[in-house]
């Protein structure tokens, strides 16, 4: 948690270019923000050691926005946020089945989709970061996995061919700190200002 929070603490900016290739080029100081820390009676039965200390600090977080109005960024769901994710991915789940089955030989499909616990999303992108709990480890870590969202909507979902992009949730946000842009540069756009902007690099202090 210590290197979590240090990363936390530093100052970023994204360069940015205008949208479509147009001339001009703008800097964004972007900003982070948290929710209050989850009391421990709330606390999911599902969670794992390093969610429990993410959760005690902050119930919910927003990376990298433009500023605290705006939605785009990294955001990290408070637990009813997560609740509700879970909701919606599980009818896309049961929705594309069918098609699941027919695209993987991996033979618990099911029992692996109904452990999966979506914790994070790119921002206005729907691609998520969900909690592998089928393949939790006797520490009680789960991995985490990209789900692009051309992947679970009528695409498909295997087991065998998903991005593992973390060990546990810390190292999940430690990457996305460390190197914003390998998967929000794409989707970030500066929300609702007249100009829409994109990423080309970025300077963290």
């Amino acid at each position: 948690m210590e290197t979590l929070e240090d990363l936390l603490s530093r100052r970023v900016i994204f360069h940015c270019k205008r949208r479509g290739g147009r001339d001009g080029k703008k800097d964004f100081e972007v900003v982070h923000s948290f929710s209050n820390p989850l009391s421990q009676e709330l606390m999911p039965k599902w969670s794992t050691p390093s969610l429990k200390l993410i959760y005690e600090r902050w119930n919910g977080f927003r990376l990298f926005q433009p500023n605290e109005e705006v939605d785009d960024g990294f955001r990290f769901f408070s637990l009813d946020e997560a609740k509700d994710e879970l909701l919606e991915l599980k009818e896309v789940f049961a929705e594309n089945l069918e098609w699941y089955e027919e695209e993987t030989e991996f033979e618990d499909l099911e029992a692996w989709l109904d452990g999966l616990i979506p914790i994070a999303e790119i921002m206005c992108s729907g691609d998520k970061f969900a909690l592998d709990t089928y393949h939790r480890n006797d520490e009680g870590e789960c991995p985490i996995i990209f789900l692009d969202h051309e992947g679970y909507y009528g695409g498909c979902c295997d087991p065998e061919s998903m991005d593992k992009v973390a060990e546990n949730p810390i190292s999940l946000v430690e990457k996305i700190l460390k190197d914003p842009l390998k998967y929000i540069s794409s989707h970030w756009t500066g929300g609702n200002f007249n100009e829409q902007w994109y990423p080309e690099s970025t300077s963290i202090a």
